[in-house]
Order: C-alpha cells, then structure tokens, then sequence
C-alpha cells in the first residue's frame, strides 16, 4: 500500500502548532519539582496485607519436646518478610496476652519469665510492631513492668489510625461493646479506610459486642482463657463483620489481604468452595503425617522421608488461600497461616531468642545459688521421694529395661540443648519437681536428674522402708499421671495405649 502525504491547511497548522505548546507545557509541568503529599492523602492501590498474632503467652519458640512442632515468632517473621519482599505494604499488630503465659509467679518463675517477655518484645519490635492491645496476662508483673518494654499499646475503648502506603487503618481495643462502638467511631471520624478490632473476650462474646456497633469491618479475639488442644482451633465466623479467633501460644498468624479497588466500605470476599476444600484436605493430611513423624521408635532414614514429605504439603497449603482479586469494589480476605516447623525462621529474631536462651539459664542459676531454697521435709507419714538409686536396690532387672528408654536419657537430652536450668522446661525431666525429697533449684539435681521411677510410681521412701508391708503409692501411672507432662502442647501426639509399651519389658510388667 502507497502511504500519500496530506497537505494540511494553514488553519490546522495552526491547531496542531497550539497543541504542541501545550503538550510542551504540560510535560514541563509535570517534571517540575511539587510539594510532598501527604501519605495519608496521596491514595493508593497498593495491596496491604495485614498480620494479627494474638494469645502468645510468652511462647517465643515452641520447646522442641516432640517432632513437627508448630510455633514460633521467627516463623511469623519469615511471613511478614516474604510479603514484604513480594511488594505488599505489611502491618503487623498483636491482640493481646502475649508477655506471660500464667499469673501467681513465684520468685525464681519471675527471673525467668520477665527475661522471655522482654524477648517477646523486643523480637515485635524486630517484626515491626505498629500497635497492639494488652490483656491480663501482659500485667502479671504489673502495668509498670509491660510499659517499660516501650510497645505501641492502644489503650482499651480507644483506636489509633496508622497510615500506610497512602490509606488509614483503624485499629481499636477494645473489651465490651460500649469500648467497641466507641473506639470505632473514633477513628472514622478521623478518616480510618478499613477499622480492625482487637477484643479482649471470647469469640462468642465478641459476637454479641457486635450487634448495634457499626463502623467495624473485622474482629480479633484475644485474651480468652484457651485450653490448648491438639487441633488447630482457629475458627472465622462470617457474618456481616468476620470475627477471627488465633490459635495461641503462637501457633498460627492471622493474615487479611486487602485490595483497593473502588470506593466505600470494604467487602469480605470468601475465598471459593474449591480453595476452602482442597485446604481441608491438605490439613488433614499434614495432621496425619505429623501424628506418624512423632511415633515413638522411628529410624533416622524414616523421619527425614515423612519430614521431606511434610514438608512439601505445608508448602502447598502455604499457597492455596489467593489474594482478593480486582473487583471494582475496595475488598479483603481472611486467612489463618499455620506456623508449621518446615517453614522458614527470620534471622533477626532468631538472634532474640539464642540471645535470651544464652541469658535466662545464666540467670536461673545465679538465683538459684543466691535465694534457692531445698524441699521441704516431708510431713508425718508422708512418702518422700529417693531417686533412682534407692530403687535400683531392689529392682536390678526393672532397670535393664528403663535404661534403654527415653525417661532414662531425659535430663541428658536437656544438657544437650543447654536448657538444664530453665524452668519451664526442668520439671518435666527430674523425679519430685517442688516435692519432699524431690528437686526444688535447679543448681540441685544429683540423683534426681533423669525421669525416674518415682514419676511414675509416686514417691518411694515408705515402700523402700517396709517393701513388704507398703507398696508404692501407684503399681502403673494412669494416663492422667503421664498428661502431667505429655500435655497436649508439649507432646502433641501423645497416646497413652502407644507409648506406655515403649518403657515395658521383660522384668518390668511384661512377659518374657
């Protein structure tokens, strides 16, 4: 085709020679220098994805006792880092709870839990913390103790508005209905986009704050009295206002994506039936497959086949939930991320918590050389605990078969982790923890360092006095003995019929 070149006439010269000056002054204009705008004016489309940890109880890392265990503020982190580095804008805020995971410390417990909530803090900060709620728990040691760790609190019945990336969220605390509607409406009167809220109560009371509050687009609940349990009981009621419940002690994170898309209040946008589905089975099967990995007995070969297994189902569930995608409607969605232990730990807060494991033993230890105090003298006629040797006496061929179990090697295991002096942690691993006769500091365990026969069978000094004449406080443990230690949350697939065999044998109530 012949391209013929048009001879304009003189007047649309003239138009097109206007049309260049323009042109000319509007590009000028636009590389001139302007005067900043404001964040939270500019306006943005820039995805925020928000994370929400809540109940942490002072649970910096889970404690290691069982395989798979899920947990940890440096697996959060890692979260928060990789939505960052995918381009996202990220807020992180905490709903409470989180410094103490009980009240009524004793002395020596006091050393050693203010030292974890301080790393609690500090590792928030390392994560970015812009503002959090604070529950009973957090004033354990009292309220002067939690402000001096210097966290962005928003105090109860208030909000506060952070701006990011060119938008208001509201974030409001808040323990009954009056401190909800209240909070609520104070930061939409100054301008909040989206408005969280982080109640201090139940999920169901949270639920019945909410009716005749407006101005909420999602509700947290933290600071309830949770019983943990094998199963991850994070739950999402959707309703108008979603309301999302954490499982605690730092065992799962909330994220919420939100897309600005459009104008007015935003949508909760469900993720698909297909998506919710295939997650329920991609749980289940990771459920399964950590219930095989923590089966007492398994070969080194087999436990990295099923934690190579593991691992590649938690990725998978990692990336099923989407993000919102374009609407015309402003919009989010809701996801829990449970913390599994194949996902990746931040470097930062790591440091934290090796910083605070080289510490709280150094502590522990002078307190104890300082201020411990050796068990009380049993009372007249009560059974005081010896230790392993006074029953080995007697027992040669009971013993035979308990060195070759896991309660023989349980204090070994934790001088291997250098957590020997740590509370928390020592009770579980010596015989008569707080008892006459038993372990009462921890600079004190010769001859009780080890899980022995006395856990099991209670107390043996009035036995070993008259064995014929008085038997041992119990003849087996029953499974409520074994839960004082194997609790959900330390031994998470503890099962009572399959485990007691493994510390059986011949000469110690098993057949030959």
């Amino acid at each position: 085709m012949t391209h013929v070149r048009r001879k304009f006439p003189p007047r649309r010269w003239l138009s097109l020679a206007v049309a260049a000056l323009l042109l000319g002054w509007c590009v000028k204009s636009a590389l001139a220098p302007r005067p900043a705008v404001p964040a939270q004016d500019a306006g943005s489309t820039t995805p925020l994805a928000l994370f929400v940890t809540a109940d942490l109880q002072g649970q910096l890392l889970p404690c290691g006792c069982s395989e798979g265990m899920r947990g940890g503020l440096g697996r959060a982190a890692a979260q928060l880092a990789r939505a960052r580095a995918a381009g996202l804008s990220v807020v992180y805020l905490d709903a409470g709870d989180a410094l103490f995971a009980r009240a009524g410390l004793q002395p020596d417990e006091a050393v050693e839990d203010e030292r974890k909530a301080k790393a609690v803090a500090e590792a928030m900060r390392a994560m970015g913390l812009a503002a959090r709620a604070t529950g009973p728990l957090d004033d354990v040691q009292g309220a002067a103790f939690r402000t001096s760790l210097g966290l962005p609190e928003v105090p109860d019945g208030t909000g506060r508005v952070l701006a990011v990336a060119g938008h208001r969220l509201g974030v409001v605390a808040a323990h009954s209905a009056k401190g909800l509607g209240e909070g609520a409406a104070q930061v939409r009167a100054e301008g909040a986009d989206f408005v969280v809220a982080l109640y201090g109560g139940s999920l169901e009371a949270a639920l019945g704050a909410l009716r005749g509050v407006d101005g909420v687009d999602l509700v947290v609940t933290a600071q309830e009295a949770a019983v943990v349990t094998v199963d991850d009981d994070s739950r999402l009621v959707k309703g108008a206002v979603p309301v999302a419940r954490v499982q605690s002690r730092g065992r799962a994170l909330l994220r919420l994506d939100l897309r600005f898309d459009g104008s007015g209040r935003f949508q909760f946008l469900s993720s698909s039936q297909d998506v919710e589905r295939e997650a329920a089975t991609q749980d289940e099967r990771i459920a399964l497959l950590k219930r095989e990995l923590a089966l007492p007995g398994q070969s080194a070969e087999r436990k990295r086949v099923l934690s190579e297994r593991l691992a590649t189902l938690v990725d998978k569930r990692a990336a099923l939930a989407p993000a919102p995608t374009a609407s015309g409607t402003n919009g989010f969605t809701v996801r829990f991320i449970p913390l599994e232990a194949t996902l990746p730990s931040d470097p930062a807060v790591d440091r934290v918590v090796e910083e605070f494991d080289a510490d709280v033993s150094k502590l522990n230890l002078a307190w104890a050389k300082a201020h411990g105090q050796d068990c009380a003298a049993p009372k007249p006629g009560e059974a005081a605990y010896l230790g392993n040797a006074a029953c080995e006496k007697c027992h040669a061929a009971t013993f035979d078969v308990y060195r070759k179990t896991g309660h023989a090697r349980a204090y070994r295991e934790l001088e291997h982790v250098h957590k020997q002096y740590r509370l928390e942690c020592v009770a579980c691993h010596v015989v008569g923890i707080q008892q006459p006769g038993g372990v009462c500091r921890v600079d004190r365990v010769a001859g009780r360092d080890a899980v022995g026969c006395e856990n099991c069978h209670g107390p043996g000094s009035l036995h070993a006095a008259l064995p014929n004449d008085q038997s041992m406080p119990r003849n087996a443990p029953t499974r409520a003995v074994c839960l004082g230690c194997h609790t959900p949350e330390n031994s998470p697939h503890f099962d009572y019929a399959v485990y007691l065999p493994r510390v059986l044998g011949p000469g110690h109530d098993a057949k030959r």
